[in-house]
């Protein structure tokens, strides 16, 4: 008989919407006592994520984050370059990661491709010294990420709300960016880095991003008027922003240098959650550096 899997299964009681009370009995429904051995754990605080998959990495053949994109970063970042693989139970707001490489919304049937247990390898990225899986933003998708982390509510709908309310009056930065290849400065409404093509609930910020091919695309948005708003929200739900004369995207493999001015937002995000901004920033890529199921 082949050895068991050891899993170990991190919830985030507060993150997102979903059911997470229903986790502990749809596991040992579906994960066969035969051919897995699980724990869960429970996180207490921001960042527990991460620390209890750094102890635990080590005993474990897979760190399940139940949560949303943060807690996917948290969990996700101390298993770069180990033999751990992450897993995802999407029970966040967006859950944009998962959406990108098709884990199911359905709890159940989410838990089934953890059980069928068929790793693979994807890229990851850094922003200085920070990892980043999906995406990460310094425009207006950060500020929004800053004003929804305090909002109260979550889902979509508290979302769209903070956008309606804020476009009118943020300040567009200029972005300076150098690479070995690139060498511009543009005022943008959005500036992105894609790893993976979405920041969750379908809104498409970089269709054509594949998460496997050590490539990252660095995204802009043009500003645009109030009567546009309708059509370029239609192409971020539909994949097509790609398609949108406001939309720019060029494609790096090593890394590129990235400044800000001219702005009052001094935040930026990785995987949606808000970070104060000092500096400048190198981002990086780190290729097939992450096992996730």
């Amino acid at each position: 008989m082949s050895e068991k899997h050891k899993i170990l299964f991190i919830i985030n009681p507060v993150s997102g919407v979903g059911k997470k009370n229903i986790i502990p009995k749809l596991i040992e429904k579906k994960l066969a006592k035969t051919k897995f051995d699980w724990e869960i754990r429970y996180t207490e605080k921001r960042n527990h994520g991460a620390e209890i998959a750094q102890e635990s990495k080590d005993y474990f053949d897979a760190i399940i984050a139940v949560g949303g994109d943060g807690s996917v970063n948290e969990i996700g970042s101390a298993l770069i370059n180990n033999d751990c693989a992450l897993g995802i139970l999407p029970c966040g707001s967006g859950n944009g990661l998962a959406r990108h490489i098709k884990i199911p919304l359905k709890l159940g049937k989410a838990i089934d491709r953890i059980a069928a247990f068929n790793p693979i390898k994807i890229d990851t990225g850094l922003v200085n010294d920070r990892v980043f899986i999906g995406t990460c933003g310094f425009g207006f998708d950060a500020h929004i990420a800053r004003k929804f982390d305090t909002f109260g509510k979550r889902g979509l709908l508290s979302y769209a709300r903070l956008v309606i309310r804020e476009f009118s009056t943020y300040n567009l930065p200029t972005f300076t960016v150098k690479s070995d290849s690139l060498n511009l400065e543009k005022k943008a409404i959005l500036c992105s880095i894609a790893n993976s093509s979405q920041f969750g609930n379908g809104f498409s910020i970089s269709p054509n991003s594949d998460i496997q091919d050590g490539i990252f695309e660095l995204v802009f948005l043009d500003k645009f008027g109030w009567l546009k708003v309708p059509g370029i929200a239609r192409k971020f739900f539909s994949q097509k922003i790609h398609k949108s004369d406001n939309f720019s995207v060029y494609s790096f493999e090593n890394s590129i240098q990235l400044s800000i001015s001219n702005s009052s937002n001094a935040y930026f995000h990785i995987d949606g959650e808000p970070i104060a901004a000092e500096g400048e920033f190198n981002i990086s890529i780190q290729p097939n550096s992450l096992k996730i199921l």
